[in-house]
């Protein structure tokens, strides 16, 4: 009954009072200067250019939860047979320090052979900085990003990405999200919402988008609950269905594992697409399970 009055609520957001947050505008990344510069680099900065195949496309999602162990990181994504022929990777909760000399994130790129962009959302500890990430076989153009609001920790800023991969002629738009996580549904759909209205017709949206299983009280304290009621996947995956978006990775299982507890935290989705589900590989260095799909080019 709990999860029916939930659905019910999602279906009447766009009109009453709970709203969705304000449009936010995306910004070119060349745009974005002081210590959140973006940094952006083909294969010609790489060792070697790796090809994968194209049609299908393979793209994976994958928090690196700050990504310590960037070289663990890469062996997931190669050793990793569903993993190896991905085409696309976007990347969530990954750092770069100065004293490392080179992001974290092109430290994958580079054992992968890959292009890649790596926009900072927010300053950290020691001069580092923390974002999100592209890695492709494919170039990767048109890059920019979105500040996303609805933020119960100030401390802990969320920002989306978006970038255009020339899929071998072909553009494909993608859109690379990291939600807040003491968020419950409503202000997770209200945060969420911009992203959705200003994506194109045809694009995919993935990320972390921690639908966890908890309620926060006033943004702090987690009322966790064993019921499915508290799930908040299900809604966001409704909206998405709302707005025309297909839910390839509704049925994935558990993509997160931390003390003891599973849940579905990640998602893909699709839009004027034809996307086949592939699967979670649990492996890898981070409490996140890196979730493919195929998407079939026209």
């Amino acid at each position: 009954m709990v999860l029916v009055n939930r659905l019910a609520l999602l279906a009447l957001l766009p009109g009453c009072g709970l709203g969705m947050s304000d449009a936010q505008p995306w910004v070119p990344i060349d745009a974005v200067a002081g210590p959140l510069v973006a940094e952006l680099a083909g294969p010609g900065t790489l060792r070697t250019h790796r090809t994968a195949p194209s049609n299908p496309l393979r793209v994976v999602t994958y928090n690196f939860e700050y990504g310590p162990d960037p070289d663990g990181l890469a062996a997931a994504l190669l050793d990793t047979p569903a993993l190896a022929t991905a085409g696309v990777v976007l990347v969530q909760e990954v750092e770069s320090y100065p004293a490392e000399g080179r992001s974290r994130t092109a430290i994958v790129a580079d054992q992968l052979g890959f292009n890649y962009v790596y926009v900072p959302a927010r300053e950290v500890k020691d001069g580092g900085t923390h974002g999100l990430s592209i890695l492709s076989a494919f170039p990767i153009t048109d890059v920019s990003k979105m500040d996303l609001r609805e933020s119960a920790n100030k401390s802990q800023h969320r920002i989306a990405i978006q970038a255009t991969i020339d899929v071998d002629g072909t553009p494909v738009h993608v859109i690379d999200v990291h939600l807040d996580t003491k968020l419950n549904t409503a202000q997770r759909i209200a945060q969420l919402s911009p992203i959705v209205m200003s994506a194109p017709e045809t694009t995919l949206i993935a990320g972390d988008f921690n639908m966890s299983w908890v309620e926060w009280v006033d943004g702090k304290l987690p009322v966790l609950s064993s019921t499915r009621a508290s799930d908040q996947a299900p809604v966001v995956d409704g909206y998405m269905r709302d707005q025309g978006f297909e839910t390839p990775t509704a049925g994935s299982g558990n993509t997160e594992h931390m003390f003891g507890l599973e849940q579905r935290l990640d998602a893909i989705y699709t839009r004027e697409l034809t996307a086949t589900f592939g699967g979670v590989e649990h492996v890898g260095p981070s409490d996140h399970w890196p979730l493919w799909i195929d998407l079939t080019l026209q």
